[in-house]
């Protein structure tokens, strides 16, 4: 459910909220007014729309279950996404300072290589001035053939070293502004990658607030629908009480319908109503039990509207189980659940989760034991169950 859908809703809920409290508070003249049949025929309306409302109920609450779920995934990934970001920066830090090194590494090679290369060209200046590197002048300044060898060979290395000095340190130069050209390729991908994460936790950061912003409308609306369920029931509660009045009996009246299906989901009945063969006993089964892989611990539902009147948690037996009124003597009782999510008194609407299955008391194995009583007597639920029905 999209926030702009809970929020529509929960707009609406408190229209038709605001309707009905004003219907009731204007129709008190009404309920005392009314027959016998009208009394009937308004619990039934009563019923169904505790129905409805507690369908909507349920999806409030999956929606911040879903909307909960949502933010918690959201905020680990920001997390992550955060701590990665974390990491690459110093990486980026790191290059930039190795970066900055090989600049420093370079300008001094390009200076060293500028400077020689300059102080050769100062030699060379101040030596062709005072003709010190003609061959005329080594001859004539030779005292002998031998020295004007020994006087050209000199010269000559010392001219092959400045040449080889300086070519050593282009070369160098050549290298460091190579390995500076990698580390600048490598810092742009860095650079890259940075913004690619940014992206994402910007990204990331927009569906977490999507998810908190889904999960308040959520809430909003749950609280809207409870506050309606409460409404219904005191007001089911009132009418039941007029037609008490009525009919001059204490008992309030089953107003009819369908009984819905106790395990959505999961319609293998393992054990059927009526006689059978227990632990090599013929044993009367005044239920049916419903079974099937991966039951065990799935929802059971209240299969009609009614009033929760007994909730026990025997450790024999039919283990722990509920019996629900539906008036007239209409009662269902669930046993051998693994937990019940329902208390002594509380009004359930059809649909609404009761408990959970199990395999509490007397139980070979995991199933929900299910009955349906008519004035004290134990009847066969299939003739009055509902199989399609879903919630």
């Amino acid at each position: 459910m999209s926030s702009k859908t809970l929020k529509k809703a929960v707009s609406l809920v408190c229209a038709v909220a605001l309707i009905l409290c004003s219907v009731c508070m204007t129709g008190g003249a009404e309920v005392s007014a009314m027959t016998a049949d009208e009394a009937k025929e308004k619990l039934q309306d009563l019923q169904d729309e505790l129905v409805a409302v507690n369908k909507e109920l349920a999806k409030a609450k999956d929606a911040i279950e879903e909307a909960r779920e949502r933010a918690k995934t959201y905020t680990k990934r920001v997390e992550i996404v955060k701590e990665q970001i974390s990491i690459l920066q110093e990486s980026i830090d790191a290059k930039k300072e190795e970066l900055s090194v090989k600049q420093q590494e370079l300008d001094a090679k390009v200076k060293e290589h500028d400077d020689t290369k300059d102080l050769f060209k100062t030699r060379l200046r101040a030596m062709y001035m005072s003709n010190d590197v003609t061959t005329l002048s080594l001859i004539l300044g030779a005292n002998s053939f031998s020295e004007f060898l020994v006087a050209a060979e000199m010269q000559s290395k010392i001219s092959k070293h400045d040449t080889e000095l300086i070519e050593k340190l282009q070369n160098e130069a050549d290298a460091i502004a190579y390995q500076k050209e990698i580390i600048e390729g490598e810092l742009a991908s860095l650079e890259n990658d940075m913004e690619i994460l940014e992206d994402k936790y910007s990204e990331l950061a927009a569906l977490l607030q999507e998810a908190n912003e889904d999960l308040t409308a959520a809430e909003a609306y749950k609280q809207v629908t409870e506050e309606d369920y409460d409404r219904v029931v005191a007001e089911m509660q009132e009418t039941q009480a007029e037609w008490n009045e009525l009919m001059g009996t204490g008992m309030y009246g089953y107003v009819g319908g369908y009984f819905a299906w106790p395990v959505p989901g999961f319609n293998w009945i393992s054990s059927p109503f009526g006689w059978r063969t227990l632990y090599g006993q013929a044993n009367w089964h005044g239920g049916i039990d419903i079974a099937g892989a991966g039951i065990y611990g799935k929802p059971i539902i209240a299969s009609n509207t009614g009033r929760v009147e007994l909730v026990r948690y025997y450790t024999t037996g039919y283990g722990y189980h509920v019996m629900i009124d539906h008036g007239d003597d209409y009662w269902t009782v669930y046993g051998h659940m693994s937990s019940i999510a329902v208390s002594e008194g509380e009004w359930v609407a059809q649909g609404q989760v009761i408990g959970y299955v199990g395999s509490t008391g007397n139980s070979t194995g995991p199933h929900l034991h299910f009955e349906i009583r008519v004035n004290g007597d134990r009847v066969d639920p299939l003739n009055y169950l509902n199989y399609d029905y879903e919630f």
